[in-house]
C-alpha cells in the first residue's frame, strides 16, 4: 500500500534546516542589536565628554576676564597653568561609585584624574550606570629644557564599561588657556 506524504526522514531533515533557519535568525538578530546599542553608546559618550570640554573651555575662557571686558593677568599666569586648571570650580567632580557593578574609580585620589559615572538623565543608554569616564590632566613643558614653564596642558579621557577600558579623546587646552598671552 503505498502513501502520499512525508516520511520520517523528510521530517527530520525538513525540522533540521528549520532549526537552522531560525538559530542563524536570531544570532544575526542579536548581532544587529548589540551593533546599535554600541553605536547608540558610543554617540552618547561623545557627547557627554563635548559638555565636558566645553564647560571647561567656557571656565578657562572666563578665568582672567574683568567686567570691563580685558583679561588681567600676571606673567605667572602663563607660566604654569596647572593649578589654575585644577582650582576650577567644574574640574573637581563629586561622584561616588552608584553600585557594585558599576566598574571601579582609580584607586589613588589624584587630583589630575576626575572620573564620572553618567546617569540616565544624559542618555537611557546610561541607565543603569555601567559606563565610567575618567579625565586626566597632562602638564608638560613645550622642551626638554629645565628653564622652560610648564605650560602645555592636554586632558585625555578614557572610558570603561564591561571589559572595555579605551583611550577615547586627548584635547589641548594650551590654546584656550593662553589664547590671551603675549
Amino acid at each position: 500500500m503505498i502513501q502520499d506524504g512525508f516520511g520520517l526522514v523528510d521530517a527530520i531533515v525538513s525540522i533540521l534546516l528549520f532549526s537552522g533557519v531560525i538559530t542563524y535568525g536570531l544570532y544575526f538578530s542579536t548581532q544587529r542589536l548589540n551593533t546599535v546599542y554600541q553605536s547608540t553608546l558610543i554617540g552618547a559618550v561623545n557627547k557627554e565628554i563635548q559638555r565636558d570640554i566645553e564647560r571647561l573651555k567656557l571656565e578657562l575662557w572666563s578665568m582672567n576676564f574683568e567686567s570691563n571686558g580685558t583679561y588681567q593677568l600676571d606673567e605667572e599666569d602663563c607660566i604654569d597653568i596647572q593649578d589654575k586648571i585644577i582650582l576650577m570650580p567644574g574640574w573637581k567632580i563629586v561622584s561616588t561609585r552608584p553600585n557594585p557593578s558599576s566598574p571601579p574609580p582609580p584607586s589613588d585620589d589624584n587630583d589630575m584624574v576626575q572620573y564620572w559615572w553618567p546617569d540616565s538623565t544624559r542618555s537611557k543608554v546610561f541607565k543603569g550606570r555601567q559606563v565610567l569616564i575618567l579625565r586626566e590632566l597632562e602638564v608638560q613643558q613645550p622642551s626638554q629644557r629645565i628653564s622652560m614653564d610648564n605650560s602645555i596642558a592636554s586632558v585625555g579621557y578614557r572610558v570603561k564599561w564591561a571589559d572595555n577600558h579605551i583611550h577615547w579623546l586627548s584635547i589641548l587646552l594650551s590654546s584656550e588657556a593662553h589664547a590671551w598671552c603675549k
